[in-house]
């Protein structure tokens, strides 16, 4: 029997969205276009109809791309099992590092705030540029593919959807240092294991300088793991705690970065945060003061 394709497709997969949730497995959403709170959850938040949906040009239809995102997704649940099960004191492995460096470069392209910039890269696609010529358009005869068939299909709705997933290969082919990168994660612990950390609909909080670089996406960013644990990835690692500043300038940042939604476990705490993000006048500082705080702390060795 033809099974019939799925329409609800999540940006934010259900099961990342758990480290947020409360004792009743809901949270409260923030919504910045309606100005308003309700409360929800992971089934009901983060994702769009038929996101995932290629459309085929004799109208047929299917969620392959969907089906796809669930396979990769699964093959790192385990570690970011390991992660949020971890504490400042027990050391984290190399393999689950990797195993979320993949998940977030996944995430990364599939977020609603990319969209534009996937767009413009397909039209750059088959085309030698040096961003994404890691692959290619070869035909069955070895003779070179049709111009007019190269156009069709960088138009199409599949390879445009498709190249979501073809982008997140970019660092491991075209950096062989890419592995050094890890070396400069660290993980912050909220001192009493509380949820203090929000998510939004754009959760990979960059400075900027490298968004829609295939290669560099991830050189600097902050990603909440959980509620209780943040990753910390800059140029220069950090060597000791945050100040307590830092947690709700992050989270401000989560709601300034943001396209629409953000979410938090606690309707009070996030109540006080859209308080605070409103007085901060929206100026465009927020996240870079954010950062400006990393740049501060003493830089020194720790263990990995």
């Amino acid at each position: 029997m033809k099974k019939h394709p799925s329409k609800k497709h999540h940006y934010l997969p259900r099961y990342y969205l758990r480290g947020f949730t409360n004792s009743g497995d809901g949270f409260f959403v923030y919504d910045k276009q309606g100005d308003k709170i309700f409360e929800t959850s992971p089934d009901g938040a983060f994702f769009e109809n038929n996101l995932n949906t290629v459309t085929f040009k004799k109208g047929d239809s299917s969620d392959f791309l969907e089906d796809l995102y669930a396979h990769i997704e699964s093959q790192s649940w385990e570690s970011l099992d390991n992660i949020r099960k971890s504490t400042s004191k027990s050391p984290i492995e190399r393999l689950d590092k990797q195993n979320l460096f993949f998940f977030l470069l996944v995430l990364h392209w599939r977020l609603p705030g990319n969209r534009d910039f996937v767009e413009k890269l397909s039209e750059k696609a088959f085309l030698g540029n040096n961003e994404i010529d890691y692959f290619t358009l070869n035909s069955k005869s070895g003779k070179e593919v049709p111009r007019e068939t190269i156009e069709a299909i960088k138009n199409s709705d599949g390879f445009k959807k498709s190249l979501k997933l073809l982008l997140p290969f970019a660092p491991f082919l075209k950096d062989k240092d890419w592995g050094a990168e890890l070396g400069n994660w660290r993980f912050l612990y909220t001192g009493d294991g509380a949820s203090s950390y929000i998510v939004g609909d754009n959760p990979i909080v960059t400075k900027g300088d490298y968004d829609h670089d295939p290669v560099n996406c991830l050189k600097e960013f902050v990603f909440p793991v959980s509620g209780r644990i943040l990753l910390v990835n800059t140029d220069r690692p950090i060597s000791s705690g945050t100040p307590p500043e830092f947690v709700i300038r992050f989270n401000i940042a989560i709601i300034e970065r943001a396209q629409r939604f953000a979410a938090c476990q606690d309707k009070k705490f996030l109540e006080s945060l859209v308080k605070m993000y409103v007085q901060f006048g929206k100026t465009g500082t927020i996240i870079n003061g954010m950062f400006d705080i990393l740049e501060n702390i003493k830089v020194g060795e720790l263990p990995i």
